[in-house]
């Protein structure tokens, strides 16, 4: 009996194992059909399953080559080793030793998407590697970052009547430019003065400094090692950091020895991206990205559910000083509803009940003191005066690829830094938006 129960559970592993196996081998198949009515002869190296797509690398006729798809089985894009002619080379050189003097080039390949074809150029420095992207006559190329599924889109901006009216013309920027690789996951962004900003990305515990005249990376302060950091703030010469679990890491800049101070603040909420200090209050304020999760229920499965429940009424923001971190106190209660009837009624959009709204950083206006939060979700921002929602701005997906933080210039103008594809060609891009007289 002990025996033939063994055997049964051999059989019901090899059952699901095999038919697991057979599962991802009929969904590799619609990748590499593609791959194979490209190259017939092609020789597979890997599929890789990404979070955001699939990669099959191959050789076709001893050439490496990539393939692309999103999770339906699309094309994103294909890329292959570009053979640049003597005259592209010249061209582009000029610009590299302008914007990358001493960088290296390590590889030159071909992108092809099915409306376009570019360069991209894969350079180092240092150990850090960036991508650069031109036409194939030469020119600096600027990714379109339009979605297939977006509810608007530039052109469709441009037109609306209210949109129009905004304080900012996000269509048109007064400057925009792409990051190093190593902020290819820019999360955060807060300003020293109207020259000088402080960034963190993702999924590295740095504060990386940059200079929005030359754009130029001129220092780098590691001050933890991996974690999931989603925003930074600057008061005097103390640097904060927001980790999405609640914790803040807080060091001078000035006097900087690669020691921080960590306080958890006493959120109820799961994902915190949003950081900011009034200076009026000398609060700061914190804004969680899912819906709250202090709902009191009789049973594990009434709590489950009225958190889902919750997840498309509302977002929370709060305030807290350092003293206080205990006891956050509830500062705003955003109704998501509210921003989808706003939506509606003045860009004249009808499927405002798609739209979702999470918030990715916070700002106060200097000059308005409106509050300002953007969602990287949907790419919008929504703008409070006091608890009344009093506006929002829809960004546009081709310029504005996952929005994750924003700031305001001491004359008002804006200051958004996007995250960009972290395995694909669109890089992290600060914009600076002037704001309308």
């Amino acid at each position: 009996m002990k025996y033939h129960s063994i055997i049964l559970v051999l059989i019901s592993v090899c059952f699901f194992n095999c038919n697991a196996q057979k599962t991802t081998e009929q969904d590799n198949d619609k990748f590499l059909s593609e791959v194979h009515r490209v190259c017939p002869k092609a020789e597979v190296i890997s599929v890789e399953q990404k979070m955001e797509s699939i990669e099959v690398d191959f050789t076709c006729d001893g050439k490496p080559m990539s393939m692309v798809f999103d999770k339906q089985g699309t094309l994103l894009y294909k890329e292959s080793p570009y053979n640049a002619s003597n005259q592209f080379k010249q061209k582009i050189d000029k610009k590299i030793q302008k914007t990358h003097a001493g960088w290296l080039l390590d590889e030159m390949s071909l992108i092809e998407t099915k409306d376009t074809s570019f360069v991209k150029l894969e350079m180092i420095k240092n150990g850090v590697e960036e991508s650069l992207f031109f036409t194939l006559d030469g020119k600096f190329y600027k990714v379109n970052k339009a979605q297939n599924n977006e509810t608007w889109s530039a052109q469709t901006l441009e037109d609306n009547s209210y949109y129009q009216t905004l304080p900012y013309n996000f269509s048109k920027p007064s400057k925009q430019f792409d990051l190093s690789e190593v902020l290819k996951e820019i999360s955060g962004i807060t300003l020293v003065n109207d020259s000088v900003a402080f960034c963190v990305q993702d999924e590295l515990g740095a504060v990386f400094q940059i200079n929005l005249n030359n754009e130029i990376i001129s220092t780098v302060a590691r001050f933890t090692d991996i974690g999931d950091f989603e925003d930074i703030q600057v008061v005097g010469n103390m640097v904060t950091i927001l980790r999405s679990d609640g914790v803040l890491f807080t060091f001078d800049y000035n006097n900087f020895s690669g020691k921080t101070s960590e306080i958890r603040i006493q959120v109820p909420c799961m994902n915190i991206e949003g950081l900011w200090f009034d200076q009026m209050s000398k609060q700061y304020l914190i804004s969680c990205k899912e819906p709250s999760v202090s709902v009191r229920s009789a049973t594990k499965k009434e709590h489950k559910q009225r958190i889902q429940e919750n997840a498309e009424k509302e977002r929370f923001i709060y305030s807290f000083s350092l003293n206080t971190t205990n006891h956050p106190t509830e500062y705003l209660a955003i109704e998501i509803a509210d921003i989808r009837s706003f939506i509606q009624d003045n860009y004249h959009i009808d499927s405002v009940q798609t739209i979702s709204f999470n918030p990715s950083a916070l700002a106060i206006h200097p000059q308005t003191k409106e509050l300002y939060v953007l969602s990287a979700s949907d790419r919008l921002i929504a703008v409070y005066n006091g608890e009344k929602l009093t506006n929002v701005m829809l960004l546009p997906p081709e310029l504005f690829y996952k929005p994750e933080g924003i700031e305001f210039l001491s004359n008002g103008d804006m200051v958004i830094c996007s995250e960009g594809m972290k395995k694909g060609y669109v890089q992290g891009q600060i914009t600076v938006l002037k704001m309308k007289n």
